[in-house]
Parts: structure tokens; sequence; C-alpha cells
């Protein structure tokens, strides 16, 4: 476990290497962004992309939403493009008032909106099984994202689906990864959340084929034949966080009095889950939501990294009790049960415990000179 000579990213995050000069694939992307792209070139490109699918069929395009900063600005850039689009949410289990607030605001753009919402009995037991062998709380919620999403589309003939950023280019991945302006099934393999798994790997004597037929891609060779476009708008237009939830908030989109998770209140707000999503990460891979809102503080210059680790050293993030709950709840499992099973799920090739039995990250003090709990 090494960490970036540039951010404070470690390389235990899913993605990220560093090359010979010690520095992440996020702050490569970055330098990128900022050094080798001609964004107003990217988006005479966009238009041209959007004429030849525009007027196709009902509707021009497909925009997966969850009511976010980054699905509000979505829906927003193709209606200022003059697209008609198809906007649909994958209904989280425990969507926030806030979350809800901020999808009816961009249904009110101008959409017609799908909120598909499956099976609750089927899904907390598949989503259960999930955490109990991965300790990934949103595996579930991304299989059944990737496969409704593309089937809504083959189902209503729409030949673009829009979506926001390509995150190895925003977070860290390798070269080729960051430069990919179509996302396809090796993408999902790779960063989709899924951990490199389909639904069919999940089948046994409790869960069938036809219980989880939902969550099933279809085959990529029917997206090709069909002529499915799967497009990061991130790719032709800048595409920074805070940016872009600055942006949203001019258009209705409504940020946290306080942050949920991390850095910003504009993060995490739709969904309880999605913050024990973040929450896991810490026994996984050392870190939180807050060392991806640091590492693109330090990139953007808006901070230092020695500032970073200043407000790491002065900071604690809290636990996410609330959302606990909820999740599970959901799970019908004790509150004592999801801890075992998040410790279950500790990384012992990055944590060790100290002369007093605590857990703490060895390669953290080295870098950075100190240790402290982070949650409480």
């Amino acid at each position: 476990m090494k960490y970036c000579k540039k951010c404070i990213m470690p390389t235990s995050r899913p993605g990220i290497t560093l090359n010979e000069e010690g520095i992440c694939g996020g702050c490569l992307g970055f330098k990128e962004k900022k050094e080798e792209i001609d964004w107003k070139s990217r988006g005479k490109e966009l238009d041209k992309i959007l004429d030849t699918f525009r007027s196709k069929g009902d509707y021009d395009c497909l925009i997966p939403v969850s009511g976010g900063k980054d699905s509000t600005w979505q829906v927003y850039t193709m209606l200022q493009r003059g697209m008609k689009p198809l906007a649909i949410t994958i209904k989280c289990q425990y969507r926030t008032e806030l979350g809800q607030r901020n999808l009816d605001n961009l249904i009110s753009l101008g959409v017609d909106h799908i909120d598909f919402t499956v099976n609750p009995e089927i899904d907390s037991k598949f989503m259960l099984k999930t955490f109990e062998q991965n300790g990934n709380p949103s595996l579930v919620e991304h299989l059944i994202m990737w496969s409704t999403i593309i089937k809504t589309a083959l189902r209503y003939n729409i030949n673009l689906i829009v979506w926001a950023e390509n995150s190895a280019l925003e977070y860290g991945g390798s070269k080729d990864d960051r430069n990919k302006f179509r996302m396809d099934y090796d993408w999902i393999k790779k960063y989709g959340v899924t951990n490199g798994t389909v639904a069919e790997d999940w089948i046994d004597e409790n869960i069938t084929l036809k219980d989880i037929s939902s969550y099933q891609l279809p085959y990529e060779s029917e997206l090709n034949k069909a002529g499915i476009e799967n497009l990061f708008l991130g790719m032709y237009m800048e595409w920074e966080p805070e940016d872009v939830a600055k942006k949203s908030q001019t258009v209705g989109f409504e940020w946290a009095e306080n942050p949920v998770l991390g850095l910003h209140p504009f993060v995490g707000v739709d969904c309880d889950f999605r913050v024990v999503h973040h929450f896991m990460k810490w026994y996984k891979f050392g870190l939180t939501k807050l060392w991806d809102n640091l590492a693109i503080e330090i990139r953007e210059g808006r901070m230092t990294r020695d500032e970073s680790v200043e407000y790491l050293k002065n900071n604690e993030e809290p636990i996410p009790n609330k959302e606990i709950e909820s999740f599970c709840s959901y799970l019908n499992i004790s509150i004592e049960r999801f801890y075992e099973l998040a410790e279950s799920h500790r990384n012992l090739d990055i944590w060790e415990k100290d002369e007093y039995g605590s857990w703490y990250l060895p390669a953290f003090k080295k870098e950075f000179g100190f240790w402290k709990e982070f949650l409480k």
C-alpha cells in the first residue's frame, strides 16, 4: 500500500496505480484534462454525435438519473442541446426526502421519467448474500442499474444512453480506460462496482435465475446489433464535482445543510445505502469518500497536499448510524451482525493491530507521520 505523491490516494483503492514518479491515475487524468484536451472542440464533436441520434424515435436518448447533481446536469445539458430524453431511475431502497425533491425537480425540467422499483423480497435476500460474501452494499444496486437501463434502451428503441463521468478519468484508471469515450462491458466489469461479477454468478439453491432475471445484462452483441451507444458526457465537457453541483443548483438542485459524507454537502444526498457503500471502503481499502474529495481539492488547486493531510489530522468523520440502521432493517439483520460482517471484510493486507489491540494503517502512519481514529 503506497500513496500518490501528488494527492493522498492509496493504491488500495480499486483502479489506482502509480507511475514511476509515484503519481496516481487520477492525478494523471486531471493533468490530461487540463493540458491535453481541447474542450471547445470536444463540445462541437458532442453536438455532431447528438445530431446522428436526434429524432430517430419517440426519444433521442436515455438518461440514467438518481436526482443527484450529476443526473440533474445531464438532463439539463441534453435539453439545452435540443434532445428529447427519457429519464430512468432505479429506485434506491431508502431514498431520502431530499433525494425525492431533487428527483422531482429534475423531472420538472421537462422529461418523461420511469421510476423502476425491484421486488424488495428478492432484492434484500440478494443484497444480504453479496454483502456477506463481498462486503459490497451497492453490488446488487449496480447489477440492476446496468441491466435495467440497457434493457430499457432496447425496449424503447433508444440508441443513445447518456452517462455522466468516466470514473476512470475522474478518479483513476489505466491510460486506455481514461480515454474511453464509450462505456462497454469491459468498463462495467472494471469500474461498475460489481466486483467483476454478473447476476448468473450468484445463483444458488436460494436464488434462482428467474428470481434475478431483472439483474441480467443482455448480451453485448445484442447492443451492437441494435446500434446502442453508451456515451460519457464527461468526455466531451469538463466534469468537476463542485462545478457540476453549483451549476445544478442554478436549475433547482438542493444541497444538504451539512455534508452527509465526505467534505461536501452535495454528495450522497439521495440514498442511505450509498452512504453505507462508502463507509465499507474504510474496512476494505483504508479510505472513505473524504479521500476522494480531498484528492480532487488538491488537483483543482483549492488545497495543497499538506493542507489536506492537516485536515485529516484535525477532523473526524461521523459513523453513518442512521444509514446503517436503514441498511440493517432492509436486510433484516441486527446492527451487531452488520459490524461482524464489516469486520470480516477488513483487508488484513493493509490493516494491523497496535500494542493496545486497536486497528491502524501502518502505510498511512509511515507516509504521513501520524495515526488517529478517523471515524467516530
